[in-house]
C-alpha cells in the first residue's frame, strides 16, 4: 500500500513538473512572439524612415543638378509624379513629362527618373509623392514659395514624400497596371487624397496611417542658391572668372539698373550678365544656355554684387549665403 502511495505521489509530482514546463514554454513562446513582433515593427519603421530620407535626398539632388550638361531643366525644378502609362514596362518609374497644375499633383514617386531603384517602405509599398504648383516652369528662384499646406501651416512644403502604410477599411489595392493604375484614395488617407492644397501628418487610429517626409522651400533653395552663386562666379569658360581672365585681370563693375550691362565705376549692385556692351563678344560673361537659365528665372536681381575699389575681390550674396571671388 505504501509503495502504491509512493508511486502515486511520484506520478503527481512528475505531472506537476510537466505542467510547469508546459506553462513555462507557453509563456516563453508568447514573450518570444511579442518580442519578435516589436522587433519586426521597429525594422519596418527603420526601413520606411531610410526610404523616405533617401527619396528626399534624391529629389533635392535631382533639382540642384538641373541645367548642367546632360541634365535638362533649371535649378529648383522638381519632377512630376510617375507616368502610370508606363507601369509594367521597362520604363516603369519614369516621371510624367508634363504635370503643370494650379494644385499639387499627387502620384507615385518617379524612382527611375531619380535613379534610386524601385524604393519601397517597410511594408513593401512604393512611395507616393505630392508636388506643389510653381516648380515646373520658369521663373523658379528663391522667391518661389511652396503651395502645400501641412497641418494648417501655409506654404509648409514644396513637395511631400509618403509611405502609404497598410491599407485601411474601404481601401482596395489590386496589383496596378497601366490600364488600371493605382488610385490615390486607396493609398493615402483623409485630406491627403482629396486633391486640394491641404495635407496632414496625423489622424484618428483606423482612418490614418500615412508617413510623411516634407521637402521645404528653405531646404531646396539653400542648395540651389549655392549652385547659382558658383555659376555666377564661374571658371575660365564663363562667369566672373572668365571676365577676369579675358579683361586686364580685373573684375567687372556692378549693374545698378538691371539691364544686364556693367555700369562703370559702380561698386555695388547686381551681377552683369551681358558684359560691357553688346558689340564686344569677348565681354560676354556666360554661355547662352546658362545665361538663359539665370535670366528666365530672375536670379540676377536677387544677387547682391559688391566689388572692392581695386576690382580684385568680389562678394556675391544671395538670400544670406555669400561667396567670395576669387
Amino acid at each position: 500500500m505504501q509503495k502504491l502511495n509512493q508511486a502515486s505521489t511520484k506520478q503527481k509530482g512528475a505531472a506537476l513538473i510537466i505542467f510547469a514546463v508546459i506553462i513555462s514554454l507557453v509563456i516563453l513562446s508568447f514573450t518570444f512572439k511579442n518580442l519578435n513582433g516589436k522587433q519586426l515593427e521597429a525594422l519596418k519603421k527603420d526601413k520606411t524612415a531610410k526610404a523616405l530620407f533617401e527619396a528626399k535626398n534624391a529629389l533635392l539632388g535631382w533639382s540642384v543638378l538641373r541645367g548642367i550638361t546632360g541634365q535638362p531643366g533649371m535649378p529648383g525644378q522638381l519632377p512630376c509624379p510617375e507616368d502610370t502609362a508606363l507601369i509594367g514596362t521597362a520604363n516603369e518609374g519614369t516621371a510624367l513629362t508634363n504635370c503643370n497644375s494650379a494644385l499639387p499633383v499627387v502620384g507615385r514617386l518617379p524612382w527611375r527618373t531619380l535613379r534610386i531603384g524601385d524604393l519601397r517602405d517597410g511594408n513593401g509599398d512604393k512611395l507616393w509623392y505630392a508636388l506643389s504648383s510653381g516648380f515646373r516652369n520658369a521663373p523658379i528662384n528663391s522667391a518661389t514659395n511652396g503651395q502645400i499646406n501641412v497641418n494648417g501651416t501655409p506654404n509648409a512644403a514644396v513637395a511631400i514624400i509618403f509611405s502609404p502604410g497598410v491599407f485601411l477599411a474601404g481601401q482596395n489595392r489590386p496589383i496596378p497596371t497601366n490600364i488600371l493604375p493605382p488610385q490615390v484614395a486607396d493609398y493615402l488617407d483623409l485630406t491627403n487624397n482629396d486633391g486640394d492644397i491641404n495635407f496632414t501628418s496625423t489622424g484618428p487610429a483606423g482612418t490614418f496611417n500615412d508617413g510623411l517626409m516634407l521637402v521645404t522651400q528653405g531646404e531646396l533653395f539653400q542648395l540651389v542658391e549655392r549652385r547659382i552663386l558658383r555659376e555666377v562666379r564661374g571658371d575660365t569658360t564663363q562667369g566672373l572668372v572668365r571676365f577676369y581672365v579675358a579683361n586686364s585681370s580685373n573684375y567687372p563693375f556692378a549693374d545698378i539698373d538691371n539691364d544686364g550691362y556693367v555700369n562703370v565705376a559702380q561698386l555695388a549692385g547686381t551681377p552683369s550678365y551681358q558684359g560691357i556692351n553688346n558689340t564686344d563678344p569677348d565681354n560676354l560673361f556666360f554661355n547662352t544656355a546658362l545665361k538663359n537659365i539665370l535670366v528666365s528665372n530672375n536670379w540676377m536681381p536677387l544677387i547682391n554684387y559688391q566689388i572692392t575699389a581695386d576690382r580684385q575681390f568680389v562678394t556675391l550674396t544671395l538670400n544670406g549665403q555669400s561667396l567670395s571671388v576669387p
